[in-house]
């Protein structure tokens, strides 16, 4: 299923055929930077956070090449919702992720408002760089990086996140 299309990237659910590209792909991703990740793992994957939740992390493909060159989307179950994204690294600095998190975030502000209705557990949300994106001042989405990803903090202050030392959610 396609989430959205770009001017360079079309966003949409991984295929269980591309389960062990997307593997490779996670070893970049967050706080499980590192770890590996097999093709059933991305398989189990795909079917519970789509078919569960209706959304989760999704495939970013390049238009002009149709290959998997990132993954974006958003923590299932998380509340607000938790901002993911990662770009392999020989198409990193061109602007991909700062492309995806836009449409993420379009995408979150037309799909997930009722994210802001939702009863929130009460406990805080910290990191070593927290970023939050509200609408109406509420917390609709956040992300969490590290001082050293530098590119990461500009994609998101870029789209509108702001840097915060925490919140409760």
């Amino acid at each position: 299923m396609i989430i959205d299309e770009t001017k360079r990237l079309i966003i949409r659910e991984i295929a269980k055929s591309e389960a062990e590209e997307a593997a490779a792909l996670l070893t970049l991703f967050g706080e499980h930077k590192g770890e590996s990740y097999s093709k059933e793992m991305v398989e189990a994957y795909v079917d519970l956070a789509y078919g569960f939740y209706g959304y989760g992390y999704w495939g970013l493909y390049e238009k002009e090449s149709n290959e998997l060159i990132g993954i974006a989307g958003f923590r299932e179950g998380s509340c607000p919702l938790e901002v993911g994204y990662c770009i392999r690294s020989d198409k990193s600095n061109r602007g991909y992720a700062t492309e995806a998190v836009k449409s993420l975030m379009e995408f979150a502000e037309e799909d997930f408002l009722w994210v802001l209705e939702e009863e929130k557990e009460g406990k805080e949300v910290t990191g070593e760089v927290l970023m939050t994106y509200t609408v109406k001042g509420e917390v609709l989405a956040y992300a969490r990086t590290t001082k050293e990803n530098r590119a990461s903090v500009k994609v998101l202050e870029k789209n509108g996140f702001k840097e915060c030392n925490g919140f409760t959610r």
